[in-house]
């Protein structure tokens, strides 16, 4: 009974947000039926791939119950117990020591997180490119992209990475256009919340940190060389990410491995141990792409990177559900054409072209450390929402208007009130 009030919840706060956004009211009803549908054949009928009867979602479903299955208390005694990426089995054992262990009740949570991601993508979708039908491509692809799907009906704490990723990158966005700093500050915060999921995505809040410092150097020599005025706003902001970059190295250590360990170029040999441990299974890269020397480690980065974005290919295939990886890859390779197509459009759009930079950089974060397409496959589900974005007025204009002109998609007509 319980169970089937928390799956009504969730279907009533999904029409709420339908009904509040009428624009994509399908979109949002399609993506919870789909994953609501999905986490139901999980639990009753087949079990999906990275479902509960294995790996991570096995894992982590689990661990909340050994936790909470003592009451409130008991369970908030063991937060950080095994590491900040733990904190997901935390939440959901006060979610057990409150309802009793239930699979469909945690995996109803990750379902209306994976909605509320349709939500963020239309709104980061308008804001960067100011275009109604552009948008609405972009949350209909959200809403039915089978690798979202999954990992939005699993004990599994992908969706709520993904999720406060787009809500950081909509502030990063905000303050593209506004230059405020309470945008910057609230991107910032995200960005370091990912620690408690994910620390590989955290690093796009050091990459920020970069982008507001460099931003902030430049308007303030401006200001000094053209206007011969000390611009103190600029300057106060300059020192605030110098302040927390020195923070970020000298405490940066005590994140958990591997990402603390690429502040400091000495522990490279560290990321090459890591990296071949990592390369286990049916699923992992060719032996070619696991580095034995800091030489080897830099000029393999690139295929890594294609390859943790793309794989696996045909030589890679095993076994029958590797095609369905390799199916996944083929997907991000047309959305990768796509943002070539209309490359010229997202380098002359200040907050596109913010977007590529981040999701560059997380691919190359990522491609580092994988050594596994099994692996790859989830980690880079992280990043698509980002890509469906970058991709979608090239789709767009493909489906709807072969023939007209790309330019109303730099973004001059965005609003002020999407949010």
């Amino acid at each position: 009974m319980l169970e089937i009030i928390f799956v009504s919840l969730v279907a009533g706060i999904s029409i709420l947000l339908a009904k509040k956004h009428k624009e994509i009211a399908w979109a949002i009803v399609i993506a919870f039926v789909i994953r609501i549908s999905a986490t139901l054949i999980n639990l009753n009928v087949l079990m999906l791939p990275d479902g509960i009867n294995g790996g991570d979602a096995y894992a982590f479903e689990y661990q909340a119950w050994f936790w909470g299955n003592e009451g409130v208390i008991k369970a908030s005694s063991h937060f950080f117990d095994k590491g900040l990426p733990w904190v997901y089995s935390n939440l959901g054992s006060l979610v057990y020591a409150i309802f009793g262990r239930s699979h469909l009740i945690l995996s109803s949570i990750s379902v209306l997180a994976g909605v509320y991601c349709v939500v963020l993508v239309w709104k980061l979708s308008m804001l960067v490119w100011g275009e109604h039908g552009v948008a609405k491509t972009s949350a209909w692809l959200v809403a039915i992209f089978p690798t979202l799907i999954l990992y939005s009906s699993l004990t599994m704490r992908e969706v709520f990475i993904t999720l406060l990723f787009l809500y950081g990158m909509i502030q990063v966005i905000l303050w593209v256009k506004t230059t405020k700093l309470l945008y910057a500050l609230i991107a910032l915060l995200a960005f370091s919340l990912q620690a408690f999921f994910h620390p590989g995505i955290a690093t796009a809040g050091m990459l920020f940190i970069i982008l507001v410092f460099l931003n902030y150097n430049k308007m303030f020599f401006n200001s000094l060389i053209n206007n011969s005025s000390f611009d103190t706003r600029s300057f106060l902001s300059i020192m605030g990410c110098l302040i927390i970059g020195l923070g970020i190295y000298q405490y940066g250590t005590s994140l958990s491995f591997p990402y603390s360990s690429w502040i400091q170029i000495v522990k490279v040999d560290t990321l090459i141990w890591r990296t071949s441990i990592m390369a286990f299974g049916a699923a992992s890269y060719p032996a070619w792409l696991i580095a034995e020397s800091p030489i080897q480690f830099l000029l393999l980065m690139v295929p890594k990177f294609f390859y943790f974005i793309f794989s696996p290919f045909p030589w890679d295939i095993s076994k029958f559900k590797h095609l369905l990886g390799m199916l996944d890859g083929v997907c991000y390779m047309m959305l990768a054409i796509a943002i070539f197509s209309h490359r010229k459009y997202i380098i002359s759009n200040p907050k596109a072209l913010y977007l590529l930079i981040f999701i560059i950089f997380l691919i190359l974060i990522f491609s580092i450390a994988v050594g596994n397409f099994g692996q790859g496959i989830r980690h880079r589900s992280k990043l698509l929402p980002i890509i469906i974005i970058l991709a979608s007025p090239y789709i767009y204009r493909l489906l709807f208007f072969k023939n007209k002109n790309q330019s109303k998609y730099r973004g001059v007509n965005d609003s002020n009130n999407i949010i």
